[in-house]
């Protein structure tokens, strides 16, 4: 029974003992460094101190040494010669944040004056190894690598400076491949030298888009020797360079890239951006000979409408008479030096430039279609028309019944006009042939809103319906190319009144008094009404005067926009006018 109990009593005190808290330090009372390593600058760089950007900042970087318990390191860059020791560093400079941080920033001046300092002379390269020293009071280590630098200390220097213009654009920039005259200049900010004793010249360069500016496809220096912050260069001297480097098809866009090489002494520096630059070299192609309005007058030369979608390609519609025509580069003297003639080669149909080429025989007089193809030397005589298509109209979206229903009036060369009935809240575009194109230089053209734009503008191919602006009518719809780069149309109610002091209307012109004039097809319009003696003038749309006809510089005919016209004494006339010719007559009953 005594040892039972005996035993009890031992189990019990285990248990207590066993349970009571013992507190041991678990601190490490040693400290230690992880490695780390170099990251920037790279191992053999090359840093020339500029003279001219004195607060330019050098950033010096590394991975962070992990501390092996508690204490952080502070660090403490170190560089030597090249043959020295880092063990006796010739500069030891302490990291951001006194020394805490991962990374030295020091101004290129700070840099210099510490070389400067060591006896280092101006201008002079030292060649240097360099690391960085971490520091946690217990141990000291440094990145298992050290890099090579190579830093040359102030001499010549060069401020930085930027590209102005051309500004950087994808878009592109159109030239004359024959002029001599217009002129690419390209401008960029002046650059300052950081001695004076060394002014600054410049070189530009050129590459393909993507290319290296160690070797430029075309550098030259600035204007006036190089001294200029400007660079000039004629058309036809930017399109021979470009030739002479392989972009030999002038309506195919170069796609280049520009840059500027500043150099004061020995220091060489580049604009701290490149553009883009995207250059079209804008062939022109006129129309000239007897059987053209214009005659044989190269100056008064018609230029032709470049193809959208045939780079090359030019047309015009125009009224020819029986004679001959030819084709010219430029709207200047036959003797003109740059100036390319073209004419029918060993067929019809075959274009030859100048030497044995001879004219283009025009058989008819009527309205033509004139195209020419530079690139496959081609020409084409063709039917000129124009008409609307689409589920607007009577035809629908068949091009095969427009004309003669839907057709429009060529009225001056590259302009048509036309009267047709439109359905409201349907589209439609406009057409000169009677299927739709297959994409050669001779097939049909469509042509739709440009996507996006509300102005009017046209373009070929790839674009938006128009739709009708107002309730099922007439309407009339013009197609004009007379500006080749910005083709328009235009669409009014088929209407046309007589507004004035001589009408009853007045010149009010929501009126409804104004005196209609009712349409007789063929662009003839007529209307017989009583007139006091006065003003008058005509005007095509009610509540507006975006579009009237008056007075121009010939008698019998109107002009958009004219001079008021008048009736000497009241009485009833028959006013008539051919809105296709522009010819109107007043004649009292």
């Amino acid at each position: 029974m005594k040892n039972k109990l005996f035993y009890l009593l031992l189990s019990v005190s285990v248990i207590i003992f066993g349970c009571k808290k013992i507190d041991f330090d678990e601190a490490s009372k040693g400290e230690a460094l992880g490695t780390f390593s170099l990251t920037a600058p790279q191992n053999n760089a090359m840093l020339v101190l500029n003279s001219a950007t004195p607060n330019a900042q050098v950033q010096i970087t590394w991975s962070a040494a992990k501390p092996g318990v508690s204490i952080a390191p502070t660090y403490t860059f170190i560089a030597a010669l090249k043959t020295g020791s880092l063990s006796q560093p010739l500069l030891e400079i302490p990291s951001d944040d006194n020394g805490k941080s991962a990374k030295l920033t020091v101004t290129q001046k700070q840099l210099d004056d510490l070389l400067k300092a060591k006896g280092i002379a101006d201008g002079v390269k030292s060649d240097l190894i360099w690391n960085v020293r971490a520091d946690n009071g217990t141990k000291k280590e440094m990145a298992s690598v050290s890099y090579n630098i190579s830093i040359t200390r102030f001499g010549d220097g060069i401020s930085n400076f930027l590209l102005y213009g051309p500004v950087s654009s994808a878009n592109n920039i159109e030239i004359n491949p024959n002029s001599t005259t217009d002129l690419l200049t390209f401008k960029w900010q002046k650059a300052f030298p950081g001695k004076s004793t060394s002014p600054v010249t410049y070189k530009i360069k050129f590459v393909a888009e993507g290319g290296s500016f160690d070797a430029p496809i075309f550098e030259a220096a600035s204007n006036n020797s190089g001294s200029d912050s400007t660079f000039t260069i004629s058309y036809q001297a930017m399109d021979q360079m470009l030739s002479a480097k392989g972009f030999t098809d002038q309506s195919t866009a170069a796609k280049l890239q520009w840059t500027v090489e500043a150099k004061s002494g020995t220091y060489t520096k580049t604009s701290d951006y490149v553009n883009n630059l995207s250059i079209v070299r804008e062939v022109k192609l006129f129309m000239v000979g007897g059987a053209t309005p214009i005659g044989w007058n190269p100056p008064q030369a018609i230029q032709m409408i470049p193809d959208k979608n045939l780079p090359g390609t030019f047309y015009s519609y125009v009224y020819l008479t029986q004679d001959g025509m030819k084709f010219l580069s430029e709207n200047t003297d036959w003797s003109t030096p740059s100036q390319k003639i073209y004419g029918k080669g060993s067929a019809d149909g075959i274009l030859l430039q100048s030497g044995g080429s001879g004219n283009i025989d025009i058989p008819v007089a009527g309205y033509y279609r004139v195209s020419a193809d530079l690139k496959n030397n081609k020409y084409y005589i063709q039917q000129g028309r124009m008409a609307a298509v689409g589920a607007a109209t009577a035809a629908g979206w068949n091009p095969g019944s427009v004309f003669p229903g839907q057709g429009l009036t060529l009225v001056g060369t590259n302009k048509f006009m036309g009267f047709v009935t439109l359905t409201a809240g349907q589209e439609w575009k406009f057409i000169d042939g009677a299927a739709w194109g297959d994409g050669t230089a001779n097939g049909s053209k469509d042509f739709g809103k440009v996507k996006g734009k509300t102005d009017g503008s046209i373009t070929q191919g790839d674009a938006d319906n128009m739709t009708v602006p107002g309730a099922t009518g007439l309407y009339r719809v013009i197609w004009d190319g007379t500006n080749i780069k910005n083709l328009k149309y235009q669409i009014t109610t088929g209407t046309l009144y007589l507004i004035g002091a001589a009408t009853a209307g007045g010149w009010d012109n929501n009126n409804a008094a104004l005196p209609a004039m009712t349409y007789q097809g063929n662009g003839v319009w007529r209307v017989t009404a009583n007139l006091t003696a006065g003003e008058f003038k005509f005007l095509l749309q009610k509540g507006t005067w975006d579009y009237s006809y008056g007075t121009g510089t010939t008698a019998g005919v109107v002009v958009d926009g004219g001079g008021n016209l008048s009736v000497a004494t009241s009485g009833n006339y028959t006013i008539t006018l051919n809105e296709f010719t522009k010819a109107y007559s007043v004649v009292k009953n």
